[in-house]
């Protein structure tokens, strides 16, 4: 199944989808992350795959000038009262330098080219533009095989690149990236890297059922551990999800 065609199944959900304590957990952090390298609004604010509009209400809530970025008609469908252009972030032209910032939670790693589209949301930036990016950390879903006993597949990931998405039954294939590669991909675009965090790095600490456990049981003490961790560079690789920060 394409990462499309799953979107395009969660869409009537997908705000529950958050739901979920350790979902919860990575989107608070990235969110607070993101927000504390925003300029003041009302900057222009690209979100690419914007899905059904979670983030980019919130923006416009805080009176920014917001446009998504959407593939899935049932996602798009969904994000009403907001400017959304139809289509993946490949085959967008927007004018060069044009946008304060753009911010990708979670979708161009499911791109054609994610590393293509990185270079391609860099251009949109304006001067002292800010690009945030969330991913999948290559290293912790590693080491999240090899605790469940799947080294096989743990070595075939970690070569690779590759990861697989599964849920309820679906799946869609994604690359992974790693703090080495992500940074690459973001300088190689022209961008100077701010920082890059790891979210949920408790997750291979104690692993994702002991997290999860943590979170619903005392979900802001966790929250605040897993926020000192995701300060430390040195532990980012062991997020579940990696975020970069960048200035043009």
């Amino acid at each position: 199944m394409s990462a499309d065609a799953l979107f395009a199944t969660l869409a009537p959900d997908y705000e529950e989808h958050f739901a979920v304590p350790h979902r919860r957990a990575y989107d608070d952090l990235a969110w607070e992350l993101t927000c504390a390298a925003l300029p003041d609004p009302p900057a222009s604010i690209v979100d690419v795959g914007c899905g059904v509009g979670r983030w980019a209400r919130r923006f416009a809530a805080l009176g920014y000038d917001v446009l998504g970025i959407e593939p899935v008609t049932e996602m798009a469908d969904r994000a009403e009262g907001l400017r959304v252009l139809r289509s993946g972030v490949q085959d967008v032209s927007l004018p060069a330098q044009s946008a304060d910032v753009v911010v990708a939670m979670g979708s161009i790693q499911y791109a054609p080219d994610p590393v293509a589209a990185i270079a391609r949301m860099a251009s949109w930036l304006r001067p002292e533009g800010v690009l945030s990016v969330l991913v999948d950390s290559r290293i912790a879903l590693g080491v999240e095989l090899l605790r469940a006993g799947r080294p096989g597949e743990a070595a075939e990931r970690l070569d690779t690149g590759r990861g697989r998405w599964r849920l309820d039954g679906m799946s869609a294939d994604l690359l992974l990236f790693d703090r080495a590669s992500l940074t690459a991909a973001v300088r190689e675009a022209g961008l100077a890297v701010e920082s890059v965090h790891g979210l949920l790095v408790g997750a291979s600490i104690w692993g994702r059922d002991e997290l999860a456990d943590r979170l619903s049981s005392d979900y802001e003490a966790q929250l605040a551990a897993e926020r000192e961790l995701a300060q430390r560079p040195d532990l980012a690789d062991l997020g579940k999800q990696l975020l970069v920060i960048a200035t043009r």
